[in-house]
């Protein structure tokens, strides 16, 4: 019987403790909550904190980049023939030489010659084409003047190297092709020339296209054909109208 007092003793003597923590559960648990909120509110703020960091460095970085794309814009605007690589073509110190094929072997090529000719073509300014498929001497001449094969087309004005097709068109879309162009003659007629219609070359007034003539003073040749010295490869002569 006294042990069962003892236990039941012990029992009764651990009961306050048992309903305190039941029925102050928030004191138990409120040094833990206390300490998550703040951690949670740190945590917080200096994710708020980087978040606005790196949303200042973006801006910063944009306002950097659009201020740099309008400087390079400024400078393209303002680009002149200074800007470009002095390579002058024999005769093109002051004029515009277009160097040109028309040959229809390779499509783009032809295409790109086509571009730059109607763009000339629409400021009406005086240029001279230099077919490097009509006249051997123009294709050696343009590759003399890069010390290397070049394929046309090639613009020269005023004795600097504009560029090929992609080069000009794209400073006629940006408004300076025409500034480049500014100072050179325009033309003087709607029309091409009557002698050439505009090809610049016609048939060679000697061998009429044949490349031989008929050599009648020279000695020992009883009359054979030999080269025409008049023409070029291809029977041809410079128009003597708009050359």
């Amino acid at each position: 019987m006294k042990s069962m007092k003892r236990g039941i003793l012990r029992k009764i003597n651990s009961l306050p403790t048992l309903v305190f923590q039941v029925n102050h559960p928030t004191k138990h648990f409120q040094s833990h909550l206390t300490t998550n909120t703040q951690h949670d509110n740190e945590i917080f703020s200096q994710n708020i904190s980087s978040a606005l960091v790196y949303d200042v460095q973006d801006k910063m970085k944009n306002t950097s980049t659009s201020q740099s794309l309008q400087e390079s814009d400024i400078m393209e605007e303002n680009k002149g023939l200074d800007d470009f690589e002095y390579q002058c073509p024999p005769g093109g110190k002051d004029a515009v030489i277009f160097y040109t094929t028309s040959l229809r072997g390779i499509r783009k090529t032809f295409e790109d010659c086509n571009v730059i000719r109607f763009l000339l073509e629409s400021f009406r300014v005086v240029y001279y084409e230099r077919d490097v498929s009509l006249h051997i001497e123009y294709r050696d001449e343009l590759w003399s003047i890069f010390d290397r094969k070049v394929v046309p087309p090639r613009l020269f004005i005023k004795g600097r190297h504009i560029g090929g097709a992609d080069e000009v068109v794209g400073l006629h879309e940006q408004g300076i092709l025409k500034k480049l162009l500014q100072g050179i003659p325009l033309i003087s007629s709607n029309f091409p020339c009557k002698g050439c219609c505009g090809i610049r070359f016609v048939l060679c007034l000697s061998c009429h296209g044949c490349c031989k003539i008929t050599d009648q003073e020279g000695e020992g040749t009883n009359g054979y054909r030999i080269r025409c010295p008049e023409c070029n490869e291809n029977g041809l002569i410079k128009c003597p109208v708009c050359s």
